[in-house]
């Protein structure tokens, strides 16, 4: 095995650690816990593959630290590319509430004046009667 794989076992393994103690002490929900475990694994179970695949990728005019650079920028693009998908979903929730709310505050003030107003006239009957 080589350093470099070692490097990102030993990554790998600080990542999966991490992450449970971050779901543990719910700072990261289960959610990303789970694709956040699924990556230091496939960085553990990656890392001797690259080893192992390094001839061959340099046969194609990589090397195997160019070749490794160039998946964890695809990785990092993805990553990018989900968390834009969630914040839309999570921007589109706040817009929905915001609106919900300020219909209902312009229901609960229209049905507040017309309280208002009932009992403005139902003050000028006792003061007609009396």
């Amino acid at each position: 095995m080589s350093v470099q794989a070692a490097i990102i076992m030993a990554g790998a393994a600080a990542l999966m650690v991490s992450t449970t103690i971050l779901v543990r002490r719910r700072l990261l929900s289960i959610r990303y816990g789970l694709g956040w475990l699924a990556v230091s694994l496939i960085g553990f179970v990656g890392a001797p593959l690259l080893s192992v695949f390094a001839p061959l990728v340099e046969s194609l005019g990589f090397t195997a630290t160019g070749f490794s650079l160039g998946v964890f920028i695809t990785f990092l693009g993805l990553v990018c590319l989900q968390f834009s998908i969630s914040l839309s979903g999570l921007h589109r929730a706040v817009q929905d509430l915001a609106e919900y709310s300020a219909l209902v505050e312009a229901r609960v003030g229209a049905l507040e004046a017309e309280r208002d107003e009932a009992r403005a006239k139902a003050e000028e009957r006792r003061e007609s009667v009396s």
